[in-house]
C-alpha cells in the first residue's frame, strides 16, 4: 500500500499527465518511469516501482479527471492543500523536473500544463 504522503506526490504528478485533458501512452510511460527512478520524498523509502505507479494511476485517474474538470475554485480547494503537504516532505526540485518531463512527453507543452506548473511553483515558493 502506498502511504498518504506518497499518494499526494503521485496525485501532483498524475495531474501533469492529465493537465492537457488527454491521456497519452507516452505521458503514462513518462509518469511510471519517472516515479520509479528518483527519490520522490526527503523521507526514507520514498521510491515507488513503475508497476505500483501504474496501478495507482489506473485506480485514481477517474477521480483526478473529475477534480481537474470541475470548477476551478473546487479544484484549487482540493489541490492546494495537497501541494502544501508535498512541499513539507517532497523532493520539490525533482518533482518540478518530473512535471516538466511528463508535460512534454506527448511532444506538446499545452497552456493548461504550463498553468498547472505555475500554480505548483507558486504554492511551493519557486520563482
Amino acid at each position: 500500500m502506498i502511504e498518504t504522503e506518497m499518494q499526494d506526490i503521485l496525485t501532483v504528478l498524475a495531474i501533469g499527465v492529465y493537465a492537457d485533458k488527454r491521456i497519452f501512452a507516452s505521458e503514462i510511460q513518462a509518469f511510471t518511469r519517472s516515479v520509479s527512478g528518483v527519490e520522490l520524498s526527503r523521507r526514507e523509502n520514498s521510491k515507488v516501482s513503475g508497476a505500483q505507479a501504474l496501478m495507482w494511476f489506473e485506480l485514481q485517474k477517474d477521480d483526478i479527471r473529475a477534480k481537474f474538470d470541475g470548477p476551478r475554485p473546487e479544484f484549487d480547494a482540493w489541490i492546494i492543500p495537497i501541494l502544501q503537504r508535498v512541499a513539507e516532505h517532497g523532493n520539490i526540485d525533482e518533482l518540478i523536473g518530473l512535471l516538466d518531463t511528463i508535460s512534454v512527453a506527448d511532444d506538446e507543452f499545452h497552456i493548461s500544463e504550463k498553468a498547472f506548473i505555475v500554480l505548483v511553483k507558486k504554492v511551493w515558493g519557486i520563482n
